[in-house]
């Protein structure tokens, strides 16, 4: 059959489903046999840093069919096998997608590997054996992704790939690979024990745990109940039963109260350990005037950097992180660490392949704002306060509404139908998590836990929290709310690696602060509010203490910060 019996499909793109039917349109022939390249970033939920190059896909295909042509030609002739080489890209986005690329053969996956891209090779029986299964086989090799960039160039030209070692590597492990299905006659293999020994680095770079999934809760006023949506938060995700106490985290990174919070008691009730009530930013009394005049010996860069290594401690080991907001958004511009700024300050950190960087880049926490009850005034109050983080490209994942009435013309069910009908018409990247009705019980519940010294007041204080997460529950979707912060970090992570690859590959990089990359460093230029050198003209040349600052300021009949 010569040259004809290899078919080859160059650069065809399916999705994931029609990659894993037999019935794949470009099949002739019996033992069709699919070569896959799957790309995308679904291992950014495993890995921390990026390691993928968005454009290498370009390159597969042509790459792994020379190979293939080099290789695998006597075979292919012989057995009469066809190959259909294909790209499916990953899509965070696609619950569809992912589910076929990690289910298992025999419910109709691809059984992919936890990382990405790589090769898998997939042989479907011949169409008159019943007995036969279909086979997949990953082509494992730590080499991939340097074998499609030492072969970019080469690709599309005529001759053959270069000599490198990777590429050589390459070409070794898809010939080990297509030895596992099929023998030397040409028939399929039974599957392999899955107790091979796999390469020492890349067994490394998998036992790498999944980021924990940070999520800023911010208000559009004070007293809007963030702390409490905060608890609320914690308690339905350890109601779903696919989190413990110790995958969770809770911190409040800035603060203007420093009382006892009905949240810090909730998380000791439940065995929360991670719980970190107050922050070190706290506007304590007289702290703005005396930071203004450079009197606390601390810039703005210093407490951010303070908040950022609290969170990201707290972080280590952990599934999800709550973080509380202080105020409205714009608490704490005048020093340079409004909320934005912390949410900035706060996301996890990850690398960009290429990227001359000195220190990892961060994602900035996605937002999800708590708002009133209402209709007309709840949505324009989200629609400022979503602004302001938008503005400092701040993801916004949408709000949970609180303290809805639960009768009359402004009753939760009256103001979700409306306000959920808003979302869909005008925001449909963002959405309305849930909405909490009034609930007495908690009226009060910040001044019963202010002044807890009683056995009994805490037992009060601890069945009000409980009572609260069982509606919270009732009324909020937890799930979509962890999902939604995940897929918009990978989309952060996604757009900025894609921006800096094509500029790499173009030749060209511009500057961080136009693509909306963050770090401490340039958060600076990110930001329309003040960053006070600690030695500027102002600063007196030393620092008083918190003491000394309130003092001064009660004397001079300061009431807060």
């Amino acid at each position: 059959m010569g040259d004809r019996a290899c078919y080859r499909c160059k650069h065809e793109e399916v999705t994931a489903t029609e990659a894993v039917n037999p019935s794949c349109a470009g099949f002739r022939g019996e033992n069709p046999v699919k070569v896959i390249f799957l790309y995308g970033s679904w291992n950014r939920r495993l890995c921390s840093i990026v390691e993928e190059a968005e454009c290498l896909h370009l390159a597969a295909l042509p790459v792994l069919e020379k190979l293939s042509h080099r290789l695998l030609k006597e075979e292919t002739s012989s057995m009469g096998t066809n190959l259909l080489y294909l790209t499916v890209k990953v899509d965070d986005d696609d619950d569809e997608c992912i589910d076929v690329c990690t289910r298992s053969l025999q419910d109709g996956g691809l059984e992919a590997p936890p990382e990405l891209p790589c090769v898998l090779l997939v042989a479907h029986p011949p169409t008159n054996d019943s007995n036969a299964k279909t086979r997949v086989e990953h082509v494992e090799c730590r080499d991939l992704e340097q074998a499609l960039v030492d072969n970019f160039e080469a690709a599309g030209a005529e001759h053959e790939l270069p000599y490198s070692k990777a590429t050589e590597n390459l070409a070794s492990s898809l010939k080990e690979a297509w030895s596992r299905l099929f023998d030397a006659k040409g028939n399929l293999l039974p599957p392999q024990p899955k107790q091979r020994i796999r390469n020492t680095t890349t067994a490394k770079r998998r036992v790498k745990t999944e980021p924990a999934i940070r999520i800023f809760v911010a208000g559009d006023k004070s007293q809007v109940g963030k702390s409490s949506i905060c608890m609320g938060l914690l308690g339905a995700l350890l109601k779903t039963g696919k989190y413990t106490p110790s995958d969770l985290a809770y911190i409040k990174p800035a603060t203007q109260c420093e009382a006892i919070q009905l949240v810090e008691e909730f998380c000791k009730h439940k065995g929360i350990t991670s719980c970190v009530p107050i922050g070190p930013i706290v506007y304590y009394k007289g702290f703005t005037r005396s930071f203004l005049k450079g009197e606390t010996g601390e810039t703005s860069e210093d407490l951010l950097q303070k908040a950022s290594e609290a969170v990201d401690t707290l972080a280590m080991g952990k599934k999800v992180v709550i973080i509380d907001g202080v105020g409205y958004p714009a608490v704490g511009s005048i020093t340079g660490t409004d909320n934005a700024s912390v949410a900035r300050a706060c996301g996890r950190l990850f690398s960009v392949p290429g990227s001359t960087a000195a220190t990892p880049e961060r994602v900035p926490v996605p937002v999800l704002l708590i708002g009133k009850s209402g209709v007309g005034d709840a949505i324009d109050s989200f629609n400022i306060n979503a602004t302001y983080f938008s503005h400092r490209n701040v993801p916004v994942l949408g709000a949970i509404f609180n303290k809805m009435n639960l009768e009359g013309f402004y009753s939760l069910e009256n103001c979700k139908e409306a306000i959920d009908m808003y979302f869909d018409k005008f925001q449909p990247d963002k959405r309305a998590f849930g909405y909490i009705p009034q609930i007495p019980a908690l009226t009060n519940a910040r001044e019963n836990v202010a002044s807890i010294s009683q056995e009994d007041q805490l037992k009060e204080a601890v069945k009000s929290a409980d009572l609260f997460v069982e509606k919270f529950a009732e009324h909020v979707s937890v799930d979509a709310i962890v999902d939604a912060a995940r897929k918009a970090t990978l989309r952060y992570i996604q757009s900025t690696t894609s921006t800096q690859n094509r500029e790499t590959v173009s030749g060209t990089k511009r500057p961080a602060e136009e693509i909306g990359v963050t770090t401490l460093a340039n958060n600076n230029d990110q930001s329309k509010h003040p960053r006070i050198a600690l030695k500027s003209a102002a600063a007196p040349g030393f620092a008083l203490s918190r003491e000394q600052i309130e003092a001064m300021a009660s004397a001079s009949g300061a009431a807060g910060g």
